[in-house]
């Protein structure tokens, strides 16, 4: 019977699902210590960050983004704000919606930890192939939203 730490499989999954969670290892051991010296944790990272490329955001479509439930969203935006690094207000078409947006504070933040490891990355991928590349950045945006389906449908079961 094979488990998860068997690195080889016919099909070479196996070794995709063990690359994917070396590349997030190596991508947190370099924002972990900047978040924290920006006073940032995991959980407050990554709405900011959304906030950050996508402007100005209504608190469902964050929610849904980061696959979480709306209060549990409700509660990493509170912290976000007393801190400064979002503002929450009222939508420009509809004052009775709210919308976020990040605050100079975030942005500045959000640059700190975030351009080191784009930079990174931008350079462990610049002497590859550009169709490599775009086959990677399909496979992984891939893998991404069927995992965000999973998680909005609640489904649980793991593909065989």
């Amino acid at each position: 019977m094979q488990t998860a730490l068997v690195r080889s499989s016919p099909s070479g999954r196996t070794d995709l699902c063990d690359e994917i969670q070396n590349a997030q290892r190596a991508m947190l051991r370099h924002l972990v210590p900047e978040m924290a010296r920006q006073g940032l944790t995991a959980h407050q990272f990554w709405p900011l960050y959304y906030l950050g490329r996508g402007g100005e955001t209504f608190p469902s479509q964050l929610a849904r983004r980061l696959g979480v439930t709306a209060p549990a969203c409700t509660t990493v935006v509170d912290q976000l704000v007393a801190d400064g690094f979002v503002l929450r207000g009222p939508a420009a078409d509809d004052r009775r919606r709210v919308v976020l947006t990040i605050t100079p504070k975030g942005r500045r933040a959000l640059e700190k930890v975030w351009h080191p490891i784009e930079g990174r990355i931008r350079s462990a991928v610049a002497d590859l192939p550009s169709d490599e590349v775009a086959v990677a950045a399909r496979l992984l945006r891939t893998i991404a939203d069927r995992l965000r389906s999973d998680a909005a449908t609640g489904s649980t079961e793991a593909a065989r």
